[in-house]
């Protein structure tokens, strides 16, 4: 499983979770390297119910209703997936520090996964976001949420190569917002946020304030951005480079509102939605309406879409032409009933999908809504791992994580 990095991205709901001690709403993980980016959203527009109990106490082995996936799998090099998903040793996390200080600083965390240690932490821009590996692992590419620029990190020195300028993006300047003052969601906006890579390394894919924009990497320029995908906030690419998915959500239509009404409306979860991008002829060729977004993971033949959603509390299986749901498994047990699916990732078999939660527990003991999180110092935030069977599409383990 590739995990990914953002920091306070999120959607500027960031910003929001900040003012509203509501850490949880940032998507905050690690980055992988070796694949694409495997990343994070959720889709709808399927004929599957979730199947959760009546009584809403537990949900660990609801599996729904399923439409069958017309789609065969595609022809791929699994040894070739492998490789790229193995690549190196190292797992990247990109970092901010010293925010509201007049100096604050990026910083990009090179974590050794064989020693679990962290080897190196080389300073990089100011508030470092999402990262996507080069397919050869020697390149590391990084958003900035205050910079509109991607940073290109060599990945055995271990230093900044170089700074790809993202034409038509600002500077975000954060300044001071109040919980009572009432923002559109574009001022909240970083300067970009999801990135992936081709799997050929041709090509880097970054979602901005402009929109999707198009890297070539031998020129180091962004050759293409497509403004129509403004409104992206999640990205994975195909493993055959043919497609990517695009989670999306309809923020910025919904005017003003201050911090504390869009955090409700991202628990809730409404106005999410599902783009297929065809990469040879840049168009999007289909959209589907869905909750909102968390993660999204492509099986590694291509045969699937996994993606959190944030409504349905579930995994959604979903094919990968029409969009529809395979599957939807619910997430939910006694004790996770409020919290937010986030982060996914997939087995190179595409036996099990591993999907990051964050929740909260309120002082009085009893699950409330995240939407009241704050509302006493002494609420707990707790995280975990849920691992899915993707045969049985049944939940078979939760794994208690310490933060995400």
């Amino acid at each position: 499983m590739t995990a990914r990095s953002t920091s306070a991205v999120r959607l500027g709901v960031l910003v929001a979770a900040a003012l509203c001690t509501l850490l949880l709403l940032a998507s905050c993980g690690t980055s992988g390297s070796g694949s694409t980016d495997t990343g994070a959203a959720p889709p709808q527009g399927g004929a599957s119910t979730v199947a959760s109990p009546a009584d809403g106490t537990d949900g660990s082995d609801g599996l729904v209703s399923e439409t069958t996936a017309a789609t065969p799998a595609a022809t791929v090099d699994r040894a070739e997936i492998e490789r790229r998903l193995a690549l190196p040793r190292f797992t990247y996390v990109g970092e901010a520090e010293g925010q509201g200080t007049a100096r604050p600083f990026g910083a990009l965390a090179f974590i050794d996964s064989e020693t679990e240690t962290l080897a190196f932490r080389p300073r990089i821009g100011s508030d470092l976001g999402r990262v996507a590996v080069a397919p050869d692992g020697r390149l590391i590419y990084v958003t900035d949420q205050d910079e509109p620029v991607v940073w290109v990190v060599d990945a055995e020195t271990h230093e900044k190569v170089r700074s790809i300028r993202l034409p038509g993006v600002s500077r975000h300047q954060s300044g001071a917002k109040t919980a009572t003052g009432r923002y559109s969601f574009a001022e909240l906006l970083p300067c970009s946020s999801a990135v992936a890579c081709t799997p050929d390394g041709a090509l880097v894919l970054v979602l901005s304030t402009a929109g999707l924009q198009v890297i070539d990497t031998a020129s180091a320029e962004v050759v293409r951005t497509l403004p129509e995908l403004r409104d992206g906030i999640e990205l994975a690419v195909s493993f055959d480079g043919k497609h990517a998915y695009i989670a999306t959500v309809d923020s910025l239509i919904r005017g003003k509102h201050t911090m504390l009404e869009w955090v409700k409306m991202s628990v809730a979860g409404v106005g999410g939605g599902l783009a297929l991008l065809d990469l040879e002829t840049w168009q999007v060729v289909k959209r589907v309406s869905c909750g909102e977004v968390g993660g999204i993971a492509v099986d590694p033949d291509d045969s699937r879409i996994f993606c959190s959603d944030f409504k349905l509390k579930a995994l959604r299986i979903v094919d990968p032409v029409t969009l529809a749901d395979i599957a939807v498994v619910s997430l939910r047990s006694a004790k996770a009933r409020s919290f937010q699916p986030r982060g996914v990732g997939v087995l190179p078999d595409g036996s099990k999908a591993y999907v990051v939660c964050a929740g909260v527990i309120p002082t009085s003991g009893q699950m409330a809504s995240l939407a009241t999180v704050g509302s006493s110092s002494n609420d707990q935030l707790y995280f975990f791992c849920a691992v899915v069977r993707t045969d049985t599409r049944e939940v078979v383990k939760r794994i208690p994580l310490d933060a995400y």
